[in-house]
């Protein structure tokens, strides 16, 4: 049980000043109704008026109020099996986690609440949640790289299990240094091959620093597995110093400091030689993921059967239906009081 918007709540906020603004105005209607009858005789001119039913109406006003705002944050209880039928492409986003991706050369971000010169690899996972949100209906896994690579998560159409996996990727997951754009190729291409029927799209985020020297075997290997490769560049042409988790710099054999630069050539040739596209940021600013998205959303989806879904059953019906039964009793509550009947003499 839960709310799948708890954040409405905070428009609860808003019956406190309805309340001031009701205080109010009811001493404002008494300070003119002063300016005309003294107050001894108030309640000779009020004798058939309810305040009784007056109090009962306003709670009514305001129950329904709460229980609208409750309605809105969509709360939920139980869930159930959904049998839907997906059309979308084999999509394996494929995030470099390799050292190189530490590099600090993507401008600032918020991260922890903080806001800090973010990682090529924060950045880079960033870029994901942002294109997962915009591209939905595909079968999803998610592939981290470096000198190996391994499916970390199998094809889904989970996006929550998928955006869970993102959030947590690291520079802990693989021990192999470097970036074999070949292996992620051909474990992508196993892993399509296990999925089943369906278009095939790599989507590769990385700085393109490539140790293996094997990118026409990767390019032969991706035709081979009938795949497309969309790659993404972040990080900067100028480059900034690899800095390992432990805070230190990468020296080399002169203790110079290591400059990591971004490797657009790499991350062309791959896409141009699958038919797919390469994005890539102009100097001085950063990757605009609205192109991606749009090819992407423009690619031909196939049909790519039933999917079983476990999803949140919605409750929201029934503080919905109690806020509309509080307004229908508020709207026949009468005001005035009944008077008996005088008996004529």
């Amino acid at each position: 049980m839960g709310f799948i918007h708890p954040e409405m709540f905070w428009a609860l906020a808003a019956i406190v000043p309805i309340l001031i603004a009701w205080s109010f105005a009811k001493r404002w209607r008494q300070r003119r109704l002063g300016q005309f009858v003294v107050p001894e005789n108030w309640s000779d001119l009020a004798a058939t008026v309810s305040s009784r039913a007056r109090f009962h109406k306003g709670a009514l006003v305001i129950l329904a109020l709460v229980l609208s705002v409750v309605a809105a944050a969509r709360p939920w209880y139980g869930t159930r099996e959904k049998e839907l039928r997906q059309r979308g492409v084999n999509l394996i986003v494929a995030v470099d986690i390799s050292l190189s991706m530490a590099a600090r050369d993507v401008g600032s971000m918020n991260v922890n609440g903080k806001t800090e010169m973010a990682t090529r690899l924060t950045y880079a996972s960033s870029l994901v949640r942002q294109i997962l949100v915009e591209v939905p209906g595909h079968r999803v896994g998610v592939m981290p790289f470096a000198g190996e690579a391994f499916l970390q998560c199998p094809l889904t159409s989970d996006y929550g299990v998928v955006m869970d996996v993102v959030n947590d990727l690291g520079f802990d997951l693989l021990d192999a240094p470097g970036s074999d754009f070949r292996d992620l190729v051909k474990k992508a291409g196993e892993a399509f091959k296990r999925s089943g029927d369906g278009r095939r799209v790599l989507l590769i985020v990385s700085d393109g620093e490539d140790h293996s020297e094997k990118i026409r075997e990767a390019i032969a290997a991706a035709k081979e597995y009938d795949m497309q490769i969309y790659a993404l560049g972040v990080g900067s042409r100028d480059g900034a110093p690899l800095v390992r988790p432990d805070g230190t710099y990468v020296e080399d054999e002169q203790g110079i400091k290591v400059i990591s630069k971004l490797g657009d050539g790499v991350l062309r040739e791959l896409a141009n030689g699958t038919g797919g596209k390469a994005y890539v940021a102009p100097v001085g600013s950063r990757l605009d993921p609205g192109p991606v998205i749009n090819d992407l959303n423009t690619i031909a989806r196939d049909d790519l059967g039933k999917d079983k879904r476990v999803v949140r059953q919605e409750r929201y019906q029934w503080p919905l239906a109690l806020a509309l039964l509080c307004l229908a009793l508020e709207a026949v509550i009468g005001e005035r009081r009944r008077q008996p009947a005088r008996k004529v003499s």
